[in-house]
């Protein structure tokens, strides 16, 4: 394995921050990140060597590859913790919209661009 592809939800302010946070990382194994396609439902990471990951295994695999984490990533997947990792990842992804709102995370570009769509601007006076 040689490089992962991180599918995530574009709509989401929380997973955009998160996916802008990846890009500052160094990356033991690069991380390339697209938008989900329609009909996923839960974050996916999938490996140019075919493993796919989904949902607190893909949290899981996504700190491993970053230098900084992968010890934490070996520490979380442990029996004593991973339920505890699982409850964690469910928690945020349960509610990544409402924490997106609490820390100011609106959407990621699409929500953006929808939103700036649809001000109204007033003539010019000049």
């Amino acid at each position: 394995m040689t490089r992962l592809r991180l599918y995530y939800d574009a709509r989401c302010g929380l997973c955009t921050a998160l996916v802008a946070w990846l890009g500052r990382q160094r990356q033991l194994v690069p991380i390339d990140c697209a938008p989900k396609p329609p009909g996923q439902t839960d974050l996916a990471v999938l490996s140019d060597s075919g493993d796919v990951w989904t949902g607190d295994s893909a949290w899981l695999i996504v700190l491993w590859a970053l230098d900084d984490y992968r010890d934490w990533s070996y520490r979380l997947a442990r029996p004593e913790l991973l339920p505890l990792a699982r409850q964690a990842f469910a928690t945020l992804s349960k509610n990544r919209a409402t924490l997106s709102e609490w820390l100011g995370l609106r959407g990621g570009d699409e929500e953006l661009a929808a939103r700036v769509r649809d001000v109204s601007l007033p003539g010019c006076s000049l």
